[in-house]
């Protein structure tokens, strides 16, 4: 047992050292002027590596047989997120498409949250009350393209999971799934930061386009750590 839990711990140092190492890079780039590789891939490296350190935990988890289905929806959510990344960090096209494999990976992340029924019947009835009030806003405005609709139902199923996951480490009866709250609820804030920045410089022409991948990258390495498996030992 101690042998496990030591190549858990030394996966998941290894894991954020990388990252720490790579955020750095894109870092100096962004705010100190330096020269140090090609910025984009800089940064998608970032999330290709947590969709691999997620990987790894499935792979472990299937060998093991406990936690499966957690592993499986954070690899999955991670994965879109990498379909995602490449529409809207690499390529800078398909915005919709980018958006939409978003949505897909909030309703996986939607997915690991441990809730009562009465809980999922209220969570589901605020995802679709609340984009829909939106959608009525963009409409009423004349704005109501593709794309707003998408932002409008992906920021909504964000939010809901931040909320959630802080409810959840607050009423969690276990420890892990206390643990996986508090990670997950930093790691949203962290993704809602990102998201703020995005709106301030698509509406103030650039505002805070360095701030995005500060918020970001950390967003995605927490959310890498929050399978179950790694807290189970």
């Amino acid at each position: 047992m101690k042998k496990e839990k030591l190549s858990v711990v030394l996966s998941a140092s290894v894991f954020v050292v990388t990252e720490i190492i790579l955020y750095a890079l894109f870092l100096a780039e962004d705010f100190g002027g330096a020269q140090v590789g090609e910025n984009v891939w800089l940064k998608y490296s970032t999330v290709c590596l947590a969709f691999v350190f997620a990987l790894f935990f499935f792979f472990v988890s299937l060998y093991k047989k406990t936690e499966w289905k957690d592993s499986i929806l954070l690899l999955l959510g991670l994965a879109f997120t990498l379909v995602s990344d490449m529409f809207l960090l690499v390529r800078m096209d398909h915005l919709e498409v980018g958006v939409a494999t978003f949505i897909c990976a909030q309703v996986c992340y939607f997915a690991r949250i441990h809730r009562t029924r009465l809980w999922v019947w209220c969570s589901v009835g605020l995802r679709i009350l609340l984009p829909s009030i939106a959608i009525i806003v963009l409409a009423s405005l004349h704005e109501a393209n593709a794309l707003y609709i998408l932002v409008a139902i992906y920021f909504v199923q964000l939010v809901m999971n931040c909320a959630e996951n802080v409810v959840l480490a607050i009423v969690a009866k276990d420890k892990v799934s206390r643990i996986q709250g508090i990670i997950l609820s930093i790691g949203f804030l962290m993704f809602i930061g990102c998201d703020i920045c995005v709106g301030l410089t698509n509406i103030y022409d650039g505002m805070a386009v360095d701030l995005i991948w500060l918020f970001y990258t950390p967003s995605q390495v927490l959310i890498a750590l929050s399978s179950r498996r790694i807290y189970e030992e």
